[in-house]
């Protein structure tokens, strides 16, 4: 579990399989969502969670020089994430998903806005607990993105109220 006192390249790792598992969600998400605006928003944040993994690799394989024994590609293969962004268990989101089944689309945002809002207050927590330099500005990006992510998920809250 990442923790304030968790080290960069622990970090990294840990992130980025939360980060894996949001996308996921997200695009299952996007699969299940009955309206054309949700699905497209879903798509994106899935997209955007992909991002983020791939920034995450990136750092990764810059600090290792990639000398790893199993490639960064075999790692994202095999990663099964158990936790997603703000240290949500995997089989809570499934719970969330069976319960709002995408019937009510407003549904759907909100489990996502809480998601979001808890990766955020979970970085920021984190961030001020880092030791680690490197981590605590790691950690101040993710909430930046997460931040984002909220914002674009109250716009379309508003956006799908005004359709229903």
């Amino acid at each position: 579990m990442l923790t304030g006192k968790t080290g960069l390249l622990e970090s990294l790792i840990e992130v980025y399989t939360m980060e894996k598992g949001t996308m996921e969600f997200y695009r299952r998400a996007a699969e299940t969502a009955n309206l054309e605006v949700t699905r497209e928003a879903f798509g994106k944040l899935a997209k955007w969670e992909e991002e983020h993994m791939g920034y995450i690799q990136y750092l990764y394989q810059a600090i290792t020089e990639d000398r790893e024994h199993m490639s960064f590609e075999e790692f994202r293969k095999k990663v099964r994430p158990d936790t997603l962004e703000g240290g949500i268990p995997v089989r809570d989101i499934e719970k969330w998903l069976e319960e709002y089944s995408f019937v009510d689309e407003l549904g759907a945002i909100i489990v996502a806005l809480k998601m979001e809002a808890r990766a955020f207050a979970q970085y920021d927590g984190l961030r001020k607990e880092a030791e680690d330099p490197s981590v605590k500005a790691i950690l101040e990006e993710l909430k930046e993105w997460e931040e984002g992510h909220i914002k674009y998920l109250k716009d379309l809250r508003l956006k799908v109220s005004e359709t229903s």
